[in-house]
């Protein structure tokens, strides 16, 4: 939804800006688009998929971003953007300011502009979420670079072009320059850090995944179903079942019940919904810990033995007698 502004201007400009054979281009498109929906979703999700479709959009819908932490929240979506590069990423913003305050020819460029479109729409994506995990900055990585490059080949072209004064040209070769120097550097920075995760690679959380996959297997007699809301990463790495702790159509209760796990991992400590829902079901023995990440939030995998409470003991059958005795002995009311 946030890309469609980026998406509508590039059909806008390649229609030549009018809106007439916009909202023709606009029309097939949209029905293409809408003819593809319906074919998937009514011949694949409807029929197989449905409460998965929905519980998609529920776990996405909702929003971090509050009116008291409005500011905050978007300041710390743009810092944040480091994550990408901490020389393109503030080069890339650097650029943007200086096409709308010194280089206006940049914004003719329909894919500059729409790149700056995708890049901002994104942000805000994110910020309206309020998770700024750093795999969902990949998303704006690709316009990032491409906007570099086009205020790059800009600045050179101004700096090349023979009908400015001298002055300017001395401006734009120098601005060229610092762009120039800034994406080399970010080259050498990136490729040696790219070098050094290469040579020394680091296997903590495929070793923590093995190691708690001996944990399980060390007692046959349990289920090997383990519950964890990394257990699709664990399933992947080890082959071991594994059903999610967050999220899912079923609620954790629900689903617990419905599975019955025999173990839990958990990441640094056991979140208080999490124990409610266990507890109904289960004590929990902790059994190990593993050092998997290098994120202060997820950094110790640790393993819990799920044991099953006791089943409740029936009630003596001369005791259910009476109990319904009781229950059809008519009420007395004290007269005055």
């Amino acid at each position: 939804v946030f890309l469609l502004p980026s998406v509508f201007y590039l059909l806008w400009s390649s229609c030549g800006y009018a809106w007439r054979p916009f909202f023709r281009a606009s029309a097939i498109s949209i029905s293409i688009a809408a003819a593809l929906w319906c074919a998937y979703f009514f011949l694949l999700v409807r029929p197989l998929y449905l409460a998965d479709y929905r519980y998609l959009f529920s776990a996405n819908g909702y929003t971090g971003i509050t009116a008291a932490t409005f500011w905050q929240v978007m300041h710390d979506t743009v810092r944040d953007g480091n994550w990408m590069d901490r020389v393109l990423y503030p080069l890339a913003l650097a650029l943007m300011l200086f096409a709308a305050a010194a280089a206006q020819r940049l914004w003719r460029n329909p894919l500059f502009t729409a790149l700056a479109l995708w890049m901002a729409g994104y942000l805000f994506f994110l910020a309206y979420h309020n998770n700024m995990q750093p795999r969902y900055y990949f998303v704006v990585a690709v316009p990032m670079l491409m906007l570099v490059a086009l205020g790059f080949d800009n600045l050179l072209r101004r700096a090349l072009h023979s009908g400015l004064s001298t002055r300017v040209k001395a401006m734009n070769w120098t601005l060229a320059a610092a762009v120039g120097a800034a994406i080399a550097i970010a080259a050498v920075l990136d490729a040696a850090h790219t070098v050094r995760f290469v040579r020394t690679p680091q296997y903590t959380f495929a070793r923590a995944a093995q190691q708690i996959k001996q944990v399980v297997d060390s007692d046959p007699r349990r289920s090997h179903l383990v519950l964890s809301i990394s257990g699709n990463n664990l399933s992947l790495l080890t082959g071991l079942r594994s059903i999610c702790d967050d999220f899912g159509t079923l609620e954790l209760e629900d689903r617990i019940a419905a599975y019955r796990p025999g173990w839990y991992v958990a990441w640094n400590e056991v979140e208080s919904d999490k124990m409610e829902a266990l507890s109904k079901f289960y004590t929990l023995d902790r059994v190990a810990a593993f050092p998997a990440l290098d994120d202060p939030d997820r950094n110790l995998m640790i393993v819990y033995k799920l044991n099953p409470l006791p089943a409740p003991k029936p009630a003596h059958p001369r005791r259910r007698a009476r109990a319904r005795l009781s229950r059809q002995r008519p009420a007395v009311t004290a007269l005055p």
